[in-house]
């Protein structure tokens, strides 16, 4: 359904792809890095498909003549009407703009360009009729066709566009849509959290926002948007990796260590890896007048010590009240499409009405949905199963716990039972491609949503405390896959020990200890590497505890350690007895006790952490390291950076 960033990946190159190195502590300084990102993206980025106009942008900062060629591709391609055709629109955008300053491309090539996109159909309420299939309603697609429609407006004041709206009647119309997007994902981060190619686009798009927005407001809020997108990077990054929970993940990102934030890591903080065919927003940002806050910076690649982060993120839709977001106008139905809610009991019907006006039909059947509610409350009192939609991104209570050797990374309880999509629900992270991580999987062929490694097809109940993690598995007798297992690539471990029901690995100074209560079997990829592990059963219960020499000395030592803990699995309740933290219990339909105590499932603040404590849906965030502070004051658009 939703294929923005597969369809990107899937563009063929034209030349074989060049590896970079990959930097897993800081180097250099920020105009060498930039410098070193620029000849490698000039003579290894692949030119064809969405990436043929951001390979012109960087051959335009290195002082390179425009390659037109390539920007006709560009141009096709937004013609062609398919989804995702507003990551190139947004591309092309940025290279007028600074063809406006530099006199770059020919005056037929001007010409060609502002004919593109005085043409281009920017939102659903144009009455031009799509011939594709396009994706207008995610996260990051609203904020792309807005953010094209505001600047390429601006640019094209006096001209009426084919829909018959003048440049100026765009602009007005683009800030109307934009400026709700951006207070809401200040408020409440972003739905699609920590996912790589998403943050890629939002790059992108915010940057262009705060160089060429002509308003104020949105420019300067969308600086101190990008300083929390940076943010969240920072906090959940590992060397470089943004080893996290994802809300929505590739296998391409996954497994090939193809993260779409990483040429960004490396730009700004020193650390991660270039790459040939995915750097529209790091392009923007090595042509941008923006710079990363010295404060994030120093977070990101400050692994020295430990780092417990718990955020906030996204919405319940039944909660949405308490901050004056309504079920019954078209302004806030567009934030719950956003979170990708279509079919949510409390906005089925104000999206069946939204797709019957404006001809954009994220579900078709919602008719099925409303008389299935409609049956429930008859029956129940009440409706039963208001979590049905698989896309859904709605509250997401994150911890990850950073150390010297590891990180472990989770979204807690999160619609545990429910059909998943592309979600990412935990993962341990010692290098880009030494992780770890278990799901039910979907379908086989990769191109699928879920399959066979990106997202589950039901997802588990999780809840992690520290350095432990428990996945609860519940998987209905209707599904086709019976079984869970865990993603384990041997080759990347420097040891991995199997015992009775635990499998331990090292990774430099780093322990991990994987426990499953069903048996195990390693099973081989398609190239013959062994990095799964296969657990037959429908139920099943999948423990992670984390280690590291500074802890336990030896890595033999952890597994004696671990190996001397008792574990029971019982009708999906475990306890465990951890070594390094206690007594926990957790179970399918229990709270999480560690201790005795029992502890929350769901977090208050938007981010908790050593740096920054912030209200969730306040207006204001103060992030703090040392001497150097950063201040966002939303309402009043007030940015103070020291």
């Amino acid at each position: 359904m939703f294929i923005s960033f597969a369809f990107a990946n899937e563009m063929p190159a034209l030349t074989p792809l060049i590896k970079d190195v990959f930097w897993k502590n800081p180097q250099s300084t920020y105009n060498e890095r930039k410098k070193l990102f620029l000849n490698f993206t000039a003579t290894n980025g692949i030119k064809s498909g969405m990436m043929a106009v951001f390979n012109q942008i960087v051959r335009s900062e290195k002082g390179l003549f425009i390659e037109e060629n390539y920007v006709q591709e560009s141009i096709n391609l937004i013609y062609y009407n398919h989804d995702c055709n507003d990551f190139a629109a947004n591309g092309l955008i940025r290279l007028m703009y600074i063809d406006k300053e530099k006199q770059l491309l020919s005056p037929s090539m001007r010409s060609k360009s502002m004919n593109c996109l005085t043409d281009f159909k920017y939102w659903w309420d144009d009455g031009r009729k799509d011939t594709t299939y396009r994706c207008y309603h995610t996260e990051n697609h609203q904020a792309l066709y807005h953010t094209a429609e505001l600047l390429a407006g601006q640019l094209y004041k006096d001209k009426v566009f084919a829909n018959g709206m003048t440049g100026k009647e765009h602009v007005l119309h683009a800030e109307k849509l934009l400026e709700p997007w951006l207070e809401h994902r200040f408020m409440f981060g972003f739905s699609e959290w920590f996912s790589v190619g998403y943050y890629d686009v939002e790059i992108m798009l915010l940057t262009n926002l705060y160089d060429f927005a002509e308003n104020s407001k949105i420019k300067n809020r969308a600086r101190m948007l990008l300083d929390l997108l940076l943010f969240d990077v920072a906090l959940n990054n590992y060397h470089g990796t943004f080893g996290a929970t994802h809300g929505r993940v590739y296998v391409s990102t996954l497994l090939g260590a193809q993260e779409g934030t990483s040429p960004t890591a490396k730009l700004l903080f020193g650390v991660g890896e270039f790459l040939p065919d995915n750097y529209m927003g790091t392009t923007c940002l090595v042509t941008s007048t923006y710079r990363c806050p010295e404060v994030i910076r120093k977070i990101a690649v400050d692994y020295s010590g430990t780092l417990d982060n718990r955020q906030k993120i996204s919405l319940n839709v039944e909660d949405a009240g308490q901050y004056g977001i309504a079920y019954d106008n078209e302004t806030d139905c567009q934030f719950f499409w956003g979170m990708q809610e279509f079919i949510h009991p409390l906005v089925v019907k104000m999206s069946r009405q939204m797709s019957e006006k404006y001809d954009t039909w994220p579900y078709k059947n919602y008719e099925h949905y409303i008389s299935m509610y409609d049956d429930q409350i008859k029956q129940y009192g009440k409706v039963v199963t208001p979590q049905s939609d698989r896309f859904a991104l709605s509250e997401a209570n994150v911890e990850t716990y950073r150390t010297p050797g590891y990180m472990l990374s989770s979204v807690t309880d999160y619609r545990p039972g429910v059909a998943g999509y592309q979600q990412h629900i935990w993962q341990a992270t010692f290098d880009n491609e030494a992780i770890v991580f278990t799901t039910h999987p979907g379908a086989k062929q990769y191109k699928m949503s879920p399959n066979y490694w990106a997202g589950n097809s039901i997802m588990p109940r999780t809840a992690q405390h520290k350095n432990v993690l428990i996945a609860l598995y519940n998987t209905p007798d209707n599904e086709k896959n019976a079984f869970t297992h865990a993603y384990f690539p041997k080759d990347k471990f420097d040891e991995v020990v199997e015992n009775k029901s635990w499998t331990f690995a090292r990774k430099g100074k780093g322990y991990i200890a994987l426990f499953s209560q069903n048996p195990t079997n390693w099973l081989t990829n398609d190239k013959g590497i062994i990095n799964e592990l296969l657990a037959q059963g429908r139920k099943n219960c999948w423990i992670c505890e984390m280690g590291s020499e500074t802890q336990w000395g030896s890595f033999q030592k952890f597994m004696t350690a671990i190996l001397a803990s008792k574990v029971t699995c019982e009708n999906q309740t475990v306890n465990y007895r951890s070594p390094s933290i206690g007594s926990i219990e957790f179970g399918w339909n229990t709270s999480l006790k560690v201790n005795d105590e029992t502890i929350p499932l769901r977090n208050k603040l938007r981010f908790d952490n050593i740096y920054c404590k912030s209200p969730f849906g306040g207006k204001t965030i103060v992030i703090k390291k040392g001497q150097n502070k950063l201040m966002l004051d939303f309402d009043n658009t007030l940015r103070v950076n020291r």
